[in-house]
C-alpha cells in the first residue's frame, strides 16, 4: 500500500498523520512542539519522532512523501534544519514549509487561495503558483488586525475613553467590569498587564455577544476589526494578482463572531472576487495527501 505522511507542527503540538493515496487517514502519531524558536533540539526530536513513530508501523509499506508544516520553519534557515534533521535520521526527503501553507492546502484541497486566521492573533496568508505572501501576522504590539486580543484592546480603550470624557459607564464597561470582579475603570491597567495574550482576547466573548444584541458601541468595535481583517486579504489577493480565489478561515473570532464576520465578508465581496468561502474543521495535515495528488497528476 501506498501512502503519505502530512505533519502540522506548532507551539504546543506536533500532529503526524498517514494518509491512504485515496485520503483515508490510517494513523496519527502526537508529540510535544515543534516551533524551533521554543527549543531547537527537543522540536526536532518531537518532529522527527512523529515520523518515525509511523514509518515503523507501516515499515512494509511504500512511502511517497512526508510534507510538513511547521510554525517559524519560515525564520531564517529553520527549514532546511527541519529537511537536515529527517534526511540524517530517517533516511527520507521531505518538504517543509509554514503551517499555514499546509493548512491552506488542506481547506482548498490542494487549490490556490488565501487562507485567513483570525484567532487570539490575526495573518492573512496566500498560495498562487507555489508563491506565497502573507499579510498581517505582526503579533499584538504591532497588528493582528480582527484579532481577539485588537478587539478587547479596543473595547478597554472605550473603557478609558468613557473614564477620561466623563461619558456615562456604557454596557460593554459594565459588563467588563463584572467580568474582571473591579470596581473601578482604574483598575483596568493591572489586568492588562498581568494578563496574557490570551487571558485579554477571552473578553472579545464580551464584545461579541453585546454586538449580537445591537449594541451600537460593541457593533462599531466589531465592524471596524472585521474591515481591518479584510483589507489584509485584499491585500493578499492584489499582491498575488489574483482574478477570483477562495478564502479559507480558521479561529475561533472570524468563525464565531457574527458581526465580525459579516463585516469582513461585505468589505470583501465589495472590493475582490471570491469563489467560495471554507469554514470547515479539517485537520492541516490533510494538505499533504492533497499536495502529493497534484503531483502525481501532473506527473511530478
Amino acid at each position: 500500500m501506498k501512502y503519505v505522511i502530512g505533519v502540522d507542527g506548532g507551539g504546543t503540538k506536533t500532529e503526524a498523520t498517514a494518509y491512504s493515496l485515496d485520503g483515508k487517514a490510517m494513523m496519527t502519531s502526537v508529540k510535544g512542539f515543534a516551533n524551533l524558536l521554543n527549543n531547537k533540539e527537543k522540536a526536532l526530536e518531537n518532529i522527527v519522532s512523529s515520523i518515525e513513530e509511523i514509518i515503523d508501523a507501516f515499515a512494509d509499506e511504500e512511502l511517497r512523501g512526508v510534507y510538513l508544516g511547521i510554525a517559524g520553519a519560515e525564520v531564517g534557515d529553520n527549514a532546511k534544519i527541519i529537511e537536515d534533521a529527517i534526511k540524517n535520521q530517517l533516511r527520507i526527503d521531505c518538504v517543509v514549509m509554514n503551517d499555514a501553507e499546509i493548512a491552506i492546502k488542506a481547506m482548498l484541497k490542494g487549490k490556490d487561495g488565501i487562507l485567513t486566521i483570525a484567532g487570539t492573533g490575526s495573518v492573512a496568508f496566500g498560495v498562487k503558483n507555489n508563491v506565497t505572501t502573507r499579510c498581517g501576522g505582526w503579533g499584538n504590539l504591532l497588528g493582528d488586525e480582527g484579532s481577539g486580543y485588537r478587539i478587547s484592546i479596543d473595547a478597554i480603550k472605550r473603557m478609558i475613553f468613557e473614564e477620561e470624557h466623563s461619558i456615562p459607564t456604557s454596557e460593554l464597561t459594565k459588563r467588563i467590569m463584572t467580568k474582571l470582579k473591579i470596581n473601578s475603570v482604574d483598575e483596568i491597567t493591572s489586568f492588562v498587564y498581568s494578563s496574557t495574550k490570551d487571558e485579554i482576547a477571552s473578553l472579545t466573548l464580551i464584545v461579541a455577544r453585546l454586538g449580537e444584541e445591537g449594541d451600537k458601541i460593541a457593533s462599531e468595535i466589531l465592524i471596524n476589526e472585521g474591515v481591518e481583517l479584510a483589507k489584509t486579504v485584499e491585500n493578499v489577493y492584489r499582491k498575488l494578482k489574483f482574478e477570483s480565489c477562495s478564502i479559507a478561515l480558521v479561529g475561533g473570532v472570524i468563525r464565531k463572531a457574527k458581526v465580525v464576520r459579516k463585516a469582513f465578508e461585505d468589505y470583501l465581496r465589495e472590493n475582490i472576487v471570491i469563489k467560495d468561502i471554507v469554514d470547515e474543521e479539517i485537520s492541516p495535515t490533510i494538505g499533504a495527501y492533497y499536495i502529493n495528488k497534484i503531483k502525481e497528476e501532473n506527473g511530478v
